[in-house]
């Protein structure tokens, strides 16, 4: 495909990484010293341009796209370059990210023909709300393909119990991996559950809740209390995503002008506390201490690591971290705290799956990057119909078939057939091999 992507910031580089690989990328921005970076690392095709004026689009010699992606920091010239865009050149489909959900409901995006847009701090607080469901889950992977969950336990027992792999495997689970003293690989089917291992489990909802409960005996069976640091965008959607759960919320901000703006927009349904994060005491003086969870939402990936250790130190188990930074998940997860991918990540992942076609791999990284997982969606015209998938011929890797809710593994996978989901785990490690293998089947 012909892929136009406007906005060489962290997710257009992502997205340009993550497409370069089969498709043809240009990619547009006014800044060259990100243009440069991309350059040097990718070998793709680089537009020095304002992707608002139509004469950045004047000297391009392509008069068609299969698909224009706008994901620049700026609503109004992610929205602004769909219609330029449309002037200059022939577009089959347009995928937009928006930071402002008051275009959720409006009429603008039908007007301008948008296909899909994505709203990076929903979908940051739609992570946050999962684990309400998921109260043991160290961490949650939704997909849009299919119901099934990725989902990681921590292993605590109470008391002398002794699990193995295959106790947690159906025709609905399986365990994906396990990351034990902060190394991460695929166990046998014989491999025995240790305390302190981190478990992935991939499947039914109602499973891995049950299989959870078996694993980890240490995290509240249910969150009532929540403490969020943080009345910033993401903050208040996180709050706004959780006032009808019957939940008891308070929030800690000390500037005065976010306050009075997250009273206004949750109506007095939380407590708001206006204070300064690093004030110490709070735990004590308003009773922070008694929460069953936390969540520390600023833009400072270092203030929220510090404020999620502290919340340890007070006995509260459940903490979670909003990562801004990529640079900071790998800390954040080796310290044992529940990490959710701010908007840049989430808005990466959410636009890859939102392409849908059969050229296209999606791949998640987990496990603090040291663990990958490549899915491969079969769509009606794909030419993998009625064929046999060829072995995959590497040491610790899982190859698996999704069809009608059903996981097939290794020497049980079918002949292909429209809507089976093909999913791969391995370490990071394997990854480029995994890579080529899945795209060329």
């Amino acid at each position: 495909m012909n892929i136009m992507i406007a906005g060489a910031g962290t997710v257009g580089y992502s997205l340009a990484l993550g497409l370069s690989y089969k498709h043809d990328i240009i990619i547009v921005d006014k800044d060259i010293r990100k243009l440069q970076k991309i350059e040097e690392n990718l070998d793709i095709l680089t537009l020095l341009g304002n992707i608002e004026d139509p004469k950045t689009y004047n000297s391009f010699e392509l008069k068609e796209l299969d698909l224009f992606i706008a994901v620049t920091d700026s609503d109004e010239a992610n929205l602004l370059s769909t219609l330029i865009i449309e002037d200059a050149m022939d577009v089959k489909k347009k995928i937009i990210r928006l930071r402002n959900d008051y275009f959720l409901d409006s009429p603008i995006l039908e007007k301008l023909r948008v296909d899909d847009v994505v709203f990076p701090d929903i979908l940051t607080a739609q992570k946050v709300e999962a684990l309400f469901d998921f109260p043991k889950a160290n961490n949650i992977k939704n997909f849009i393909y299919f119901e099934e969950k990725l989902v990681s336990v921590k292993v605590h027992y109470h008391d002398d119990t002794n699990y193995h792999v295959r106790d947690f495997v159906s025709e609905n689970s399986i365990i994906a991996g396990i990351e034990r003293k902060r190394e991460f690989f695929i166990p046998d089917i014989d491999e025995e559950i240790v305390e302190g291992d981190l478990i992935y489990l991939f499947g039914d909802d109602n499973i891995i809740k049950e299989f959870s409960s078996k694993l980890d005996c240490k995290m509240p069976q249910s969150i009532k209390r929540v403490v969020i640091f943080g009345a910033n965008s993401v903050a208040l959607k996180i709050a706004k995503s959780l006032i009808d759960k019957e939940l008891d919320i308070k929030i800690i901000e000390k500037n005065r002008e976010y306050c009075k703006l997250a009273s206004e927009l949750l109506q007095d349904k939380v407590t708001i506390i206006n204070a300064p994060f690093e004030e110490h005491n709070l735990f004590e003086t308003e009773k922070l201490k008694n929460a069953d969870m936390i969540i520390a939402a600023s833009e400072n990936d270092e203030k929220n690591i510090v404020k999620c250790i502290e919340a340890r130190g007070f006995g509260i188990e459940k903490v979670v971290a909003i990562n801004n930074d990529q640079a900071y998940y790998g800390l954040m997860h080796q310290l044992g705290i529940v990490v959710v991918r701010g908007a840049k990540v989430g808005a990466h992942y959410a636009i890859l799956e939102k392409i849908s076609s059969n050229s296209i791999i999606n791949v998640r990284h987990f496990c603090g990057g040291e663990a990958v997982m490549f899915l491969r969606k079969i769509y009606e015209d794909s030419l993998l119909i009625d064929k046999e998938i060829k072995p995959l011929k590497l040491k610790d890797i899982l190859v698996h078939q999704l069809r009608d809710g059903k996981i097939y593994s290794n020497g049980n996978i079918k002949p292909l057939k429209a809507g089976d989901t093909l999913v791969v785990f391995g370490q990071t490690k394997d990854e480029d091999k995994i890579q080529k293998w899945i795209h060329t089947l």
